[in-house]
């Protein structure tokens, strides 16, 4: 069984691919000449953007930094 820091540990490992993938994406859509693309992509880098803050949010509740706020 895991602990809560290995857990942590985990989803911080996680977040790399995730932050790679948003910043590739936003560099996609600044250099997207279609409005319509560029749009999509945008609406990705948010989507990632949340699950990125997700995910460090739950990480400083595991290691006790945040409590409930």
């Amino acid at each position: 069984m895991k602990t809560i820091a290995e857990i942590a540990d985990e989803y911080e490992r996680n977040l790399v691919p995730l932050r790679q993938r948003r910043d590739a994406l936003r560099e996609q859509a600044k250099a997207e000449p279609c409005a319509e693309l560029r749009c999509r992509l945008w609406h990705r880098v948010g989507v990632l953007d949340g699950m990125i803050y997700e995910g460090v949010s739950a990480i400083r509740t595991m290691r006790g930094d945040r409590r409930g706020k």
